[in-house]
């Protein structure tokens, strides 16, 4: 008697088991593409938050396809964006993606290449643990220039120097892609 409920309590969880694999991967494969979408989206609406409305990318290359002179930490994909229907150059859009012990973040940070300057950040995903508080007390106030990119102190100091360092990055970048 002891081994068959043993036999029939195995079996159930199995089954429970593979019900819910089946599930997650039923789901997986109802929403990833709309996932991807929605992340192509938020990258767009991005870039055209930094840029404006007006610009869109001409192209996008991967951190390998930019054949950059040295391994950069949080540098994935660079963008370059043009304005005026593609008849004037901007700048780059930057997309890096980074993480610590509080979380991912994933970025995009534009410079313009006319001043050589930051122009601002969108994220992509924020993942870190005191998310609000790294956007209200460092984002909002760096995208309005109200602060330095050096001043991390805001209550979420170790996304804030994740986010420094994601942008100073970006900013090594783009100057070295205009040097090319």
């Amino acid at each position: 008697m002891d081994k068959k409920h043993y036999i029939l309590t195995s079996l159930t969880l199995g089954l429970i088991g593979a019900a819910s694999a089946l599930l997650v991967g039923g789901a997986n494969l109802l929403t990833n593409e709309r996932i991807k979408e929605n992340e192509v989206k938020k990258i767009n609406d991005g870039i055209a938050i930094i840029f404006g409305k007006e610009s869109k990318v001409e192209k996008t290359e991967s951190k390998e396809d930019a054949k950059l002179s040295k391994e950069y930490k949080y540098t994935n994909t660079i963008y370059t964006v043009v304005k005026n229907g593609g008849e004037s150059y901007s700048g780059y859009a930057i997309r890096t993606l980074g993480s610590n012990m509080y979380g991912k973040i994933s970025l995009i940070i534009g410079y313009e290449e006319s001043s050589k300057a930051f122009l601002g950040l969108t994220i992509v995903t924020n993942e870190q643990t005191y998310a609000s508080t790294l956007v209200e007390n460092y984002i909002n106030p760096l995208n309005n220039d109200e602060i330095d990119v050096e001043d991390v102190k805001c209550g979420a100091t170790y996304g804030a120097k994740l986010v420094r360092d994601m942008v100073l990055e970006a900013k090594e970048v783009a100057l070295e892609l205009w040097g090319k």
